[in-house]
């Protein structure tokens, strides 16, 4: 990128990413690509960051996807040239991998179509800080910097937010060539609506799940019984679904959530598997049976009180008196906001006062709180010249207890897809 070319690289010390934070001539990229011919699809990639189209034709390449994807993005006219001559060949190859940094040249992918995978150059500016106090180790990092910089940094807003056209594929069949490289939204929303097959085609990169990545696949799990057993089988395999979920044992937490609310007994007929976390909300979306909940609180002694959460919150009274719950913040937690019954509310409080329990403190509690709720999806007012951001958002809902509390929300998506739309009359 200095346009300076080493005397000698061996194949490990062949850089990735040459064309950001910034691009060399095209002589200088010719002249790599003529020393250290294994690097031609690097010098390719290039080509299409700056939009060098005659270079790339000199190259003779394979018509490779994420080349035709950085070619699109960089907006110059020599990337449009490229973008067009992939696009038109009758196959097209998958040689460049973003997330494991590998130029696979013997067992490349073909047909292979462009999915928005490719960790395209404005992408690139996109920095957090390295004053945070955590940072996150994120594939794709074709840059191999852990994408730091002095201080934190978005991409352009323009990049942040979707058009008209990209909007439309929320609501649309997905095309195989994806037009665009905006699909954290879309993954995301796949995910929230427990959609398996969009979800399996557009996460299949292998890129880093972000929180709120995963609080969406945790909400299509508890859901959606379909795609909670296809993320089963995702996480038994191992599969590149699974690796790429920094807390896979969320989504486990929400499929045995989900199996307990659709009384499964096999999840507890020897017990709680081992290495498995136990969820603590089982009684949302779905009511378990009363029978359900006494075999796992026999099975499980130690989600007793979940069981007895669950049982205020459907109104078992049998199973909430067998059990003899101890009285405890959670359990008055949901008998005063999650229980149409007062009897539960008042019970916990005059076991309370029997035992000395202070059921409404609420020391160090506000997590637990902030997954109850969960269980209160919002709808919002929006703004109508408001654009549509290329991921779903944290809203913050007022509560008694804790004041605002930030809960995960697709509110203001589905609220504005509709823009246009009118009133739906037969023709």
């Amino acid at each position: 990128m200095s346009n300076d070319i080493p005397e000698r690289m061996t194949a490990e010390e062949q850089p990735y990413c040459i064309w950001h934070p910034d691009i060399a001539t095209e002589d200088t990229y010719r002249s790599l690509a003529s020393k250290f011919p294994d690097m031609r699809y690097q010098v390719g990639r290039a080509c299409a960051a700056a939009g060098y189209h005659a270079l790339y034709q000199e190259l003779d390449l394979l018509p490779e996807v994420s080349i035709a994807e950085e070619a699109r993005e960089s907006e110059t006219d020599g990337g449009k040239l490229i973008y067009d001559e992939i696009m038109s060949s009758k196959c097209r190859y998958a040689i460049m991998d973003d997330c494991e940094r590998t130029i696979e040249l013997v067992f490349f992918e073909c047909p292979a179509y462009l999915n928005g995978n490719t960790e395209v150059r404005w992408r690139l500016t996109a920095r957090q800080g390295i004053t945070r106090s955590f940072t996150h180790d994120l594939l794709p990092c074709i840059e191999e910097d852990m994408h730091l910089g002095l201080e934190d940094q978005e991409a352009d807003e323009r990049h942040g937010t979707l058009t008209d056209d990209e909007a439309k594929l929320l609501y649309s069949p997905l095309p195989r060539d994806l037009p665009t490289v905006k699909k954290t939204l879309l993954t995301q929303m796949a995910a929230h609506d427990g959609n398996i097959e969009r979800y399996a085609q557009l996460a299949n990169s292998g890129r880093t799940l972000t929180q709120l990545d995963q609080d969406c696949v945790v909400r299509g799990v508890l859901h959606h019984t379909m795609y909670a057993r296809w993320w089963a089988d995702q996480i038994k395999n191992n599969t590149i679904y699974a690796t790429s979920a920094s807390y896979v044992w969320e989504i486990q937490q929400a499929i045995m959530a989900r199996r307990i609310m659709l009384n499964d007994p096999s999840v507890c007929e020897d017990g709680w598997p081992p290495g498995v976390p136990m969820p603590y909300i089982i009684w949302w979306p779905l009511q378990p049976q009363s029978d359900m909940l006494y075999l796992l609180a026999e099975k499980v002694p130690e989600m007793k009180r979940q069981c007895a959460a669950a049982a205020i919150a459907c109104d078992y009274d049998g199973v909430y008196k067998t059990l003899d719950p101890e009285p405890s913040w959670h359990l008055w937690k949901v008998a005063s906001e999650f229980a149409a019954n007062p009897f539960y509310r008042e019970d916990q409080e005059r076991r309370g006062r029997e035992k000395g329990v202070d059921v409404k403190d609420d020391t160090w509690m506000e997590p637990y709180y902030s997954e109850l709720m969960r269980t209160r999806e919002t709808t919002i007012l929006i703004d109508p010249d408001e654009k549509i951001p290329d991921s779903v958002e944290m809203e913050e809902i007022l509560t008694n207890m804790y004041g605002k509390v930030e809960v995960l929300s697709t509110g203001r998506i589905q609220a504005r897809i509709w823009e246009g739309m009118g009133r739906i009359s037969p023709n």
